[in-house]
């Protein structure tokens, strides 16, 4: 809907850990220490490059939890990249320009993609 910012600077993400992993119809919410929240509403792929919609049939995101992010970068097209200290890739796409595809919150800010 707006965009991942062109200077989006991914570094407050570093070192974050996954806490949780929530689903509902139309969602799908990574909870992350020190206050951030990413809520997935389009597509995202993880550990292939498989896209997969929210509503999700079904997710192995469950095995990222514990894991902290390592990287994260945003490209032209809005696409969230994160790599995890396990290894493992999660990448979350701006899939529509009239809706929002994914919203990252941390502390009082809040970017809406």
């Amino acid at each position: 809907m707006y965009g991942l910012p062109k200077d989006f600077d991914g570094s407050f993400l570093v070192g974050r850990s996954l806490e949780m992993v929530c689903f509902n119809q139309n969602q799908v919410y990574l909870h992350f220490d020190a206050d951030i929240t990413i809520c997935i509403e389009s597509a995202y792929s993880y550990k292939t490059e498989q896209v997969i919609d929210v509503p999700a049939r079904e997710s192995n995101l469950m095995d990222l939890l514990g894991s902290a992010i390592s990287a994260a970068q945003g490209d032209a097209n809005g696409t969230l990249s994160l790599r995890f200290n396990n290894g493992d890739a999660l990448k979350v796409y701006d899939t529509t320009k009239q809706y929002e595809s994914y919203r990252i919150k941390y502390g009082d800010n809040t970017i809406i993609v």
